[in-house]
């Protein structure tokens, strides 16, 4: 394994703009879904999941925060 590679985080563009927390959960569930039958032995499947994921996450995670008043 190579640590020479670049962090998603890398990308991020600050704080996302979520979606209702019903939104944003339906979609979770949707791109969890889409992920599942990624092939473990594909480096563009893995990095594909691992992008959709980190950015579904982090919406999801904003909406929990602005809905308890966390973040605007």
């Amino acid at each position: 394994m190579s640590t020479n590679g670049t962090p998603l985080s890398t990308y991020d563009s600050g704080d996302p703009t979520p979606a209702s927390l019903s939104a944003e959960l339906r979609m979770a569930a949707e791109i969890l879904d889409e992920t599942a039958t990624a092939d473990i032995h594909s480096d563009a499947d893995m990095i594909r999941s691992a992008v959709a994921l980190r950015m579904r996450l982090c919406a999801l995670v904003a909406a929990l925060d602005a809905e308890r008043g966390e973040r605007a």
